[in-house]
C-alpha cells in the first residue's frame, strides 16, 4: 500500500500531510519528501518533522528545484510532495562529508546496505559529489542492485533511519530489499542531429577529431539547419555513447526491458543507434577545432550532436510510461517515482504540468511522488548508471499479483 501527497506549502501545511499519510498507509517501510523553495532551504528542520510525523519509518528529505506528484507540478514556489509506502526493508545510507575518494566510498556504502543481494538503491547527490565517470564504481559495488537517482537543487539529501538518527552527506538515499526491484526507465527531451561518430583523438576532454573530421567541423555540420545563431531554446548538446554497440535484443541493448532509451525512434533505428548521454558543450578551441566536452569524451566512445526539444521530451516519456505499464501487466504497482530535469518542465514546454498529466493519464490514480532535479542518474545497463542531463526517469514499483 502506498499513499502519495504534493501541496505548495510551508511547515505547519507540510506537518498535516505526513500526518495524514501515517495514518493512511499501514505498517509503513519507507518513504521520500522531495521540497522545493524556501523548505529546499531548510531541509533540516523538515527531516525534524519527517522523524517526528513518521516516527520509526526510514525516510529521505530530498532538496529539489521543484517538486510533482501525478496531480501536478509546482515550480518557482514552496512546496513539497512524497510518497509513503508498505513492503520491504529500507535503508537509509549517506556518503561522509569531505570523502576523499567519493566513488569507492559510495560503493562501500551500498555494499553494506545491499551487499550482493537483489536490491534498488535510489541515489540524491549534490552537484559537484563527483565525476560522472565515478558512478560505474558504486554500482559495480553492488551488481545485482537498480540504481537510479538524481542531483539535488543545492544542499544535501537527508537520511532518516528507523531509529530516528539523521544522516547526510554529497550523496544520500535509501537502500530497498525484499521488494520486487522497480521497473525504470528513462528518455531524453533531446532530438539528435547528426549520426554518431567514433572519437578518433582527445586529450584533456577536449575532442580534436570524430569521425575522420575535426570535431568543431562536425558541430557546424549539425547545426546548420537550425538557423545562425541557434535560439536560446535550441540548446545544443554532445550525445556521447559507449563502444562497442550492444548486440539488438542483449540485456540492456536499445529496446531492451529496463534500458536507458534516448528520443524515441522507429524499430531500425532503434537497433542501429546506441544508447547515449547528453553532456554540455562547455567550449571550443578554434586553433585546433576541437570541442571541449569533458573526461568521458575518450578515443573509442561515439559522439553525436542533439537539441533539446519539447515535442521529444513529450513523445519520450509517453513512450518509457507506456513500455513500463505494459512490462506490469501481471502485477499489482505499488506507486512511481519521477525525477526530471529542471531543464525540463514549463520552461521547455511553455505550459505547466505536461509531464504530470502524461503520467497521470497512463497510470490514473497510482500515487506518484518526484522532483525537478539539476541532473539525472539512469540506468544503463544490470549493474550500471550514468548520469544524465534533461532527461526524466521513471521508476515503477509494484507487487507479484
Amino acid at each position: 500500500m502506498a499513499r502519495s501527497f504534493s501541496a505548495t506549502c510551508g511547515p505547519d501545511g507540510l506537518l498535516q500531510h505526513l500526518a495524514d499519510l501515517r495514518s493512511a498507509v499501514p505498517s509503513p517501510s519507507g518513504g521520500v519528501v522531495f521540497v522545493s523553495g524556501q523548505l529546499a532551504q531548510r531541509a533540516s528542520g523538515v527531516a525534524e518533522l519527517v522523524r517526528g510525523a513518521w516516527r520509526g519509518v526510514p525516510a529521505c528529505v530530498v532538496p529539489a528545484a521543484g517538486v510533482l506528484s501525478e496531480r501536478g507540478e509546482i515550480e518557482g514556489d514552496t512546496g513539497a510532495s512524497g510518497v509513503l509506502w508498505s513492503g520491504g526493508q529500507v535503508t537509509p545510507f549517506a556518503l561522509p562529508e569531505r570523502a576523499e575518494e567519493p566513488s569507492r566510498l559510495l560503493g562501500e556504502a551500498l555494499t553494506r546496505a545491499v551487499g550482493q543481494r537483489s536490491a534498488t538503491a535510489i541515489l540524491f547527490a549534490r552537484p559537484g559529489a563527483f565525476a560522472p565517470e565515478r558512478l560505474e564504481a558504486p554500482a559495480l559495488s553492488a551488481p545485482n542492485a537498480c540504481l537510479f537517482g538524481a542531483g539535488t537543487a543545492s544542499g544535501s539529501a537527508i537520511g532518516v533511519t528507523a531509529q530516528g538518527e539523521l544522516i547526510e552527506g554529497p550523496a544520500t538515499g535509501l537502500a530497498i530489499t525484499g521488494f520486487a526491484p522497480p521497473l525504470v526507465d528513462a528518455s531524453t527531451a533531446a532530438r539528435l542531429l547528426s549520426g554518431f561518430h567514433r572519437i578518433d583523438d582527445a586529450s584533456g576532454g577536449v575532442v580534436l577529431r570524430a569521425g575522420g573530421r575535426p570535431a568543431l567541423d562536425l558541430l557546424s555540420a549539425a547545426t546548420a539547419t537550425l538557423g545562425e545563431p541557434p535560439s536560446a531554446q535550441q540548446l545544443i548538446l554532445a550525445a556521447l555513447a559507449d563502444p562497442p554497440l550492444d548486440p539488438p535484443g542483449a540485456p540492456g541493448a536499445p529496446g531492451a526491458p529496463g534500458a536507458y532509451r534516448g528520443e524515441p525512434r522507429g524499430d531500425a533505428a532503434e537497433a542501429a543507434a546506441p544508447r547515449y548521454v547528453l553532456r554540455p558543450v562547455r567550449g571550443i578551441d578554434p586553433s585546433r577545432r576541437g570541442l571541449l566536452l569533458g573526461d568521458e569524451a575518450r578515443p573509442g566512445a561515439r559522439l553525436a550532436f542533439a537539441v533539446r526539444d519539447a515535442a521529444v521530451g513529450r513523445a519520450g516519456l509517453e513512450g518509457i510510461a507506456r513500455q513500463v505499464s505494459r512490462s506490469a501487466l501481471g502485477s499489482a504497482p505499488r506507486f512511481a517515482l519521477y525525477l526530471t530535469c529542471a531543464g525540463r518542465g514549463q520552461g521547455l514546454y511553455g505550459t505547466p504540468d505536461v509531464e504530470a498529466r502524461i503520467l497521470r493519464q497512463r497510470f490514473a490514480d497510482l500515487p506518484i511522488a518526484g522532483m525537478h532535479s539539476s541532473f539525472e542518474i539512469a540506468p544503463w545497463a544490470r549493474g550500471q548508471a550514468r548520469l544524465a542531463l534533461y532527461t526524466g526517469v521513471l521508476a515503477l514499483f509494484r507487487a507479484p499479483s
